[in-house]
């Protein structure tokens, strides 16, 4: 019975050392595979950033120069066709006078045409560069994105726009795919969750509606991230997703969860060939040498690993037969711990940097305050004008002191997805603080920010969430706004000072307003005079 206990007890120490491996090597395999995954989305969301980039400062050439539509000349025309090929990501160029009517084209048989209709002509007539969401073009019958920015007069009203169409092809091209293997996959959709690119390209999948599927779901519902789901194609992947900058588009990539593990399967398979093998060597062997001859040095070591243990390196037992018999042994335990202690530390400190990575405010699902100002810099340093809404909700601390913190905590939720659903698909919202929001417009003018502020506010007003007893009606929301085009002097705090103390006038005003700066002054000066508008009674009108 001892000598089964003590066969019973080893096989368990060993079997219990080779799971904890290969958990440790599958989490380890699975930590690097979602590395992977995102560094593809993210060489993805590069290349798309880049060739946007490239192609946005092409048409900030062009509206620079003297394009007026009036009587276009040879040399306006062949301009266009001699600028198209500095950014391979354009596939035509046309110019538009301001009744919509393409003027000038690379493109044959678009002179003509009327674009009087489309969205992005339309911001682009109100001095604003923009990017449209996928459209499909009327010459090819292919997905594409369309740019379009306005030549200005001197007086600052638009005399032409300048649109560049920029092919999904070009920004995603099969060369993306060639680090992918044939179960892998790589989509693009739209925010309908509608394939518009896929790679491998087997036709199957373009133009699919996958707004169902769970991979999907999850993109659309986030900015970025990871999960392991099944593809329509019944196919286990590990998927890698992100938001395309200034985009309503997402880029997918899954990776064939098979190719991730194999090398956890056959590790496994070899432990449990190994196990088996020494399982039947180990009774093979005790039923022949017997008790006497297993069970002493066994004892012995283990009281040689117990005084180890202890930090004692000498005892009183016959060292001799534990030395020459069962040393092996005993610096196979030694190393199993010191692997055991290197892979622990390694997941600690993986964890560590996935944790460093989170960028989203966890209540509400929209970006924290690190994200936000991360993405301030980079907007500061690159935009021609940029346009900043602060966000406060009225009276929160007697909501939250009537009614709890979870009610709270719901509040202050439904305000960030009403904000989120009003704002433009360019903007980026964000939870500054406690009931404090913070809304980026890129591009913008302090005109095209207060009219988003008023729908985000009439937003608010809509949700008809009651309001502790002491405050009367519902809970509103108050917005200070600020703009200005970055340049020498300015620092991006001082639009930031700005439009704080548009939203501390808003308060002062008497709460659900929209208080606007109308400058933007160097070194934290005062932002000059405050407009407002305050919201109107529903009964009124």
């Amino acid at each position: 019975m001892r000598l089964a206990a003590f066969v019973v007890c080893v096989m368990a120490l060993v079997i219990g050392e080779r799971s904890l491996s290969i958990f440790s090597l599958h989490a380890d395999t699975l930590s690097q595979a979602r590395g992977r995954v995102m560094d593809l989305v993210q060489q993805g969301v590069s290349r798309y950033s880049q060739e946007i980039a490239a192609a946005g400062a092409v048409l900030s050439t062009l509206a620079a120069a003297d394009t007026s539509p009036g009587n276009p000349t040879p040399e306006q025309c062949e301009r266009l066709h001699a600028v198209l090929g500095s950014a391979p990501g354009i596939e035509t160029l046309t110019l538009v006078g301001t009744d919509g009517a393409v003027v000038c084209a690379t493109a044959p048989g678009a002179v003509g045409l009327d674009l009087s209709g489309r969205e992005y002509f339309r911001i682009a007539m109100r001095g604003v560069a923009n990017l449209s969401t996928v459209r499909q073009s009327y010459v090819t019958q292919t997905p594409a994105i369309y740019m379009a920015a306005p030549a200005l007069e001197d007086d600052g009203e638009v005399r032409s726009v300048v649109i560049a169409r920029v092919g999904i092809a070009e920004l995603f091209p099969e060369s993306f795919a060639s680090d992918l293997d044939l179960r892998s996959q790589a989509l693009l959709i739209d925010p309908s969750g509608v394939v518009i690119r896929a790679a491998p390209d087997n036709g199957a999948m373009m133009g699919r509606d996958l707004n169902h599927s769970a991979v999907v779901i999850q993109t659309l519902s986030q900015t970025r991230g990871t999960l392991i789901a099944e593809g329509v194609d019944s196919v286990l992947r590990l998927y890698g997703y992100s938001r395309l900058p200034l985009s309503n588009m997402h880029l997918i990539v899954g990776l064939d969860m098979a190719a991730v593990t194999r090398e956890v399967e056959r590790a496994t398979w070899r432990a449990a060939t190994t196990l088996l093998v020494a399982t039947v060597i180990m009774l093979i062997g005790l039923w022949l040498v017997g008790e006497t001859l297993i069970v002493a040095p066994v004892m012995a070591l283990s009281r040689r690993l117990t005084r180890f243990g202890e930090g004692k390196r000498e005892g009183g037992d016959d060292g001799r037969v534990v030395i020459t018999e069962l040393a092996p042994l005993a610096a196979a335990f030694e190393a199993m711990a010191e692997e055991l202690t290197r892979r622990e530390d390694a997941l600690r400190g993986a964890n560590r940097r996935l944790s460093s990575l989170a960028s989203l405010d966890p209540l509400t699902g929209i970006a924290n305050r690190r994200s936000f100002d991360a993405v301030f810099a980079v907007q500061w340093s690159t935009a021609r004008n940029l346009a900043l809404l602060m966000v406060d909700i009225d009276d929160f601390k007697p909501y939250n002191d009537h009614f709890g913190h979870v009610e709270g905590d719901r509040c202050l939720y439904r305000i960030a997805q009403a904000l989120t659903a009003a704002a433009r698909g360019t903007d980026v919202v964000a939870r500054i603080g406690g009931e404090e929001f913070a809304i980026l417009m890129p591009g913008a003018t302090l005109e095209a920010a207060v009219e988003l502020a008023e729908r985000l506010r009439a937003a608010a007003d809509e949700l008809g969430i009651e309001h502790a007893p002491t405050v009367d009606g519902t809970v509103t929301i108050s917005i200070g706004c600020a703009a200005c085009a970055p340049a020498p002097g300015l620092h991006g705090r001082d639009l930031m000072m700005a439009a704080d103390r548009a939203l501390y006038a808003a308060k002062q005003a008497g709460r659900n307003r929209v208080c606007a700066a109308e400058a933007v002054q160097p070194g934290g000066g005062r932002a000059g005079a405050m407009s407002a508008t305050e919201g109107r009674d529903p009964a009124g009108g």
